[in-house]
């Protein structure tokens, strides 16, 4: 396994793809939070509520930015030909794909962790130009950090794992991407209707992926914020049944990458 973990590492280091997702995320966050930081919500730009608003920013983008990079990592090597190389010399295929998902969490991590440098840099800056004060937290703030810090890296393994299992299920790394991420926009226009129609209807809405992707972070977010951010209708899932939901969708997608990966010829 170390071995495999090794090989996924050296490409992280060499590679761009990684660097440009992480670089775009945390432009677009700048540039929002400067720009809440000249309206009614500029309290939440003010430290320590701003590192709770990078997580929620990172979290909100994954959508749309993380499918490319799980997406592409394991297509690349059914485009390159690579795979037949890799899985030629017989190593546990389960360890292959673990490893690389491993690598793929760790980006996921180390980029939370830059939004949060992102987060203080940004509520220093609007602190030291308009010289506001923060106004009353919830206690102990430290904690609502820690649980907003896992629920947007819960976010992003998700959509990793999602765009990393259709782009080896279909041995593309285009397919991977396209699917990661038009499976999103369908989702947006499907619960918009169902939402509409209400009922039954909303309630079968409130259980795709999306909905729990958002749920989650909005839920954890409002502990930290002031009252009037992320605002959520009651219906949403809760943290718990978010948390639960993504692992049940979660277990899905792995058990399909895993079966489809150990069965296929190498040659196929």
């Amino acid at each position: 396994m170390s071995h495999l973990l090794a090989a996924e590492w050296l490409k992280l280091r060499y590679r761009w793809m990684p660097r440009v997702i992480v670089l775009i995320m945390l432009l677009i966050m700048a540039l929002i939070m400067w720009g809440i930081s000249t309206s009614n919500q500029r309290p939440n730009v003010l430290l320590p509520r701003s590192l709770i608003l990078a997580l929620f920013f990172a979290s909100a983008f994954a959508p749309f930015l993380w499918p490319v990079l799980g997406g592409s990592w394991a297509g690349n090597e059914y485009g390159w030909g690579t795979v037949r190389l890799i899985l030629s010399r017989r190593p546990n295929r389960v360890q292959w794909i673990a490893a690389a998902l491993l690598i793929l969490v760790a980006v996921a991590f180390l980029a939370l962790i830059a939004s949060l440098v992102v987060g203080a840099i940004a509520g220093l800056i609007v602190k030291g130009l308009t010289g506001e004060a923060t106004g009353s937290l919830q206690d102990p703030y430290a904690w609502i950090v820690v649980k907003s810090f896992l629920g947007a890296w819960y976010v992003l393994i998700f959509y990793l794992v999602l765009a990393y299992s259709l782009g080896t299920i279909f041995r593309s790394g285009a397919v991977g991407i396209g699917l990661g991420i038009g499976i999103t926009v369908a989702e947006l226009i499907v619960f918009g209707i169902f939402n509409g129609l209400g009922g039954t209807w909303r309630d079968i809405a409130d259980h795709f992926p999306y909905a729990y992707t958002q749920a989650l972070p909005n839920r954890l977010v409002r502990e930290g914020t002031t009252s009037s951010f992320a605002d959520i209708p009651s219906h949403s899932p809760s943290a718990v049944a978010s948390v639960i939901g993504i692992a049940i969708y979660l277990a899905i997608l792995l058990g399909a990458t895993m079966l489809v990966v150990t069965r296929r010829d190498v040659t196929s």
